[in-house]
This record gives structure tokens, C-alpha cells and sequence, in this order.
């Protein structure tokens, strides 16, 4: 290829990956560490996408099971490719349940949904219709991996493709330490988790300053 026909391809690749990644709608990512075990836990109705650790997944939604280990601190994994119509649901956010033993120690660099619309019927080729676009800081020491998101990614929302278009996602990421990262799905539409009611709390204070009271008094009876 001369320099200049070189120069025209170039020029032209890049061009079109700006028109896919100028239609790609914008997910934002959102601490969520700070309120612990509100954003999961990762489950069969909260299924693994990409993650390097066990996942309680549907036996019909497959994730990538990546390795982590040894001197790979640098990831860009691929989702297993699905239809439509094997998502449990179809609006949903994103939780990355991070892994590291050090403070700032890492990075999400992408993190994009891919789709192709004609799926089974045809071939479409696949379109980047939603990204987020790094760097990111989402590691600290207190990410130890506990099944529940510290970081959340969303929304998405895939309900206006037919059952089977084509759907993989991207994660890029890197300085991963310790444990393995996982990205798992939460349904927008599930309830939260249950707050005690006041006189729920009511109980367990009074509860507590009982049990309170009778250690203290089993202390005094010791001494005599």
C-alpha cells in the first residue's frame, strides 16, 4: 500500500470508529462503597457478565470467567455474546465488585455494551451504543470483594431491540491487585433492600439493653 492510500485508510477507520463511538450514549460510574451492601449481592437474579471469581449464575447466562493471578495487572475482557431474550431483564445498571490491596491501585479505563440489531435475522455487524470512558480510579484498600458492588455503572437499557439481536460488553481495566474484579447486572426495577421499620428498631434497641443489663448484672454476682 503506498503512503497515500495508507494515509486515506487511516483516515477513514478513524472516522468511522467516531461515528460508533459519537452514537454510543454516555454511562456514568458511581461510587456506592460509601452505603455498603445496597447494590447486590451478585446472584442468579443478579448474574456475572465478566468476573474472575465463582458467579451464582442462570445455567443459560454464561459469563467469562476470566484468570487473575500472578503478574496480569491489565485487563480488556469481552462478555460472552447473548440474545435478547436471555436477559432476566432488560434495564438494569452495572455493579463492579473491585478487588485490590492497594489505596488508588486501580483503574477502569472503558466499559462499553455492543449490539447487533438484526441478531439471528441477519448480519448487521455490531453498533457501540452505550460507553464509559476512563481513567477512573476504583480500587482502594477497603475494596476487598464481598459479592455486593462498590462501583455502579448504568443505566442501560435494552428493551427496544428485538429478542435476537446480539448483545456483548467490554471491560477494560488495569492495576488489579489481590482478588478477582466482577461486573454483574442489577435489575433498575428490583426493590431495595428492606429497611427496619422504627418499631422494628425499636425492638432490637430494647433487645440490646436487655441483653446489657443481664451481662452486667452476671458480672456483679461474679464478684461477690
Amino acid at each position: 500500500m503506498t503512503p497515500i492510500r495508507f494515509k486515506l485508510g487511516f483516515g477513514l477507520a478513524t472516522l468511522l470508529a467516531g461515528a460508533t463511538v459519537a452514537h454510543a450514549v454516555p454511562i456514568t460510574l458511581d461510587l456506592v462503597a460509601a452505603a455498603p451492601k445496597t447494590l447486590g449481592p451478585q446472584s442468579t437474579s443478579a448474574p456475572c457478565i465478566i468476573a474472575g471469581t465463582h458467579c451464582k449464575n442462570p445455567a443459560d447466562f454464561p459469563f467469562t470467567d476470566f484468570k487473575q493471578g500472578g503478574n496480569i495487572p491489565a485487563y480488556d475482557e469481552d462478555s460472552p455474546t447473548y440474545t435478547i431474550d436471555q436477559f432476566p431483564f432488560l434495564n438494569f445498571n452495572v455493579a463492579i465488585d473491585v478487588n485490590t490491596d492497594s489505596d488508588a491501585g486501580e483503574t477502569l479505563q472503558l466499559f462499553s455494551v455492543f449490539v447487533d440489531a438484526d441478531g439471528a435475522a441477519g448480519a448487521g455487524g455490531f453498533e457501540e451504543i452505550y460507553n464509559f470512558t476512563g481513567p477512573a480510579l476504583i480500587g482502594d484498600a477497603s475494596s476487598a470483594g464481598n459479592g455486593f458492588g462498590d462501583w455502579m455503572l448504568g443505566s442501560i437499557d435494552l428493551s427496544s431491540f428485538a429478542d435476537d439481536a446480539l448483545v456483548f460488553f467490554n471491560a477494560v481495566w488495569d492495576g488489579a491487585s489481590a482478588g478477582a474484579e466482577s461486573f454483574f447486572l442489577v435489575d433498575v426495577n428490583a426493590p431495595p433492600p428492606p429497611v427496619p421499620e422504627p418499631g422494628t428498631l425499636l425492638l432490637m434497641s430494647l433487645g440490646l439493653l436487655g441483653l446489657g443489663f443481664a451481662h452486667g448484672r452476671k458480672q456483679q454476682r461474679s464478684r461477690r
